[in-house]
């Protein structure tokens, strides 16, 4: 069992689920987000300038979907400022990133995901961030994902700079892990 604290407008309700129920409880949630759009903006300008700040010039990002912190405008900022963005694409059960020229190289793919066309694959592990979604993160840096595995497999043998994103309501005290979880760095949100 999970035992976390979740807060919810300024209130903490403690909540024993399992993973699965919590998935869908996030999920759930992510429906009644308040200033989606104003939300976005804040940790889109907040993680620009953690990359300018750190003069990261290899960006690893997820192509956001449905209600997950839009990260399709902060890719297309990214491209327009000379960074190199690589994108994940899922085949046969496993992850890698691949360079993103263009918004226009995306298709739809696994799990209804826009995925890069292009074949450069990702390796300079120098000078790098991975922007890493989620649907709930803890104060320690720790998440809660799908429940597919893919980062925190493609994570475990590579030294990256990890950057969760999410709103400041799916931010946690503590969620349960096992040993194949990959803490985040960092954890951005709104707040």
């Amino acid at each position: 069992m999970v035992l976390v604290m979740l807060e919810v407008e300024g209130v903490f309700k403690r909540m024993n689920l399992e993973k699965e129920k919590l998935r869908k409880e996030a999920l759930k949630r992510r429906t009644q987000i308040i200033d989606k759009a104003k939300k976005d903006k804040i940790i889109q300008e907040k993680l620009l300038n953690i990359i300018n700040d750190k003069n990261i010039l290899n960006i690893l990002i997820y192509v956001s979907k449905d209600l997950e912190v839009d990260t399709l405008s902060l890719i297309k900022k990214l491209l327009l400022l000379g960074k190199k963005v690589y994108v994940p694409r899922i085949e046969n059960k496993l992850m890698d990133f691949y360079l993103l020229g263009s918004i226009a190289n995306l298709k739809l793919g696994k799990f209804q995901i826009l995925e890069p066309t292009g074949n450069t694959k990702f390796q300079d592990f120098q000078n790098c961030c991975m922007i890493v979604p989620g649907l709930l993160f803890d104060l320690e840096g720790n998440r809660l994902g799908y429940g597919g595995g893919y980062y925190d497999r493609y994570l475990s043998d590579k030294n990256i700079y990890k950057i969760g994103i999410c709103y400041q309501e799916f931010q946690v005290l503590k969620l349960k892990t096992d040993k194949y979880d990959i803490k985040m760095d960092e954890v951005i949100t709104e707040v």
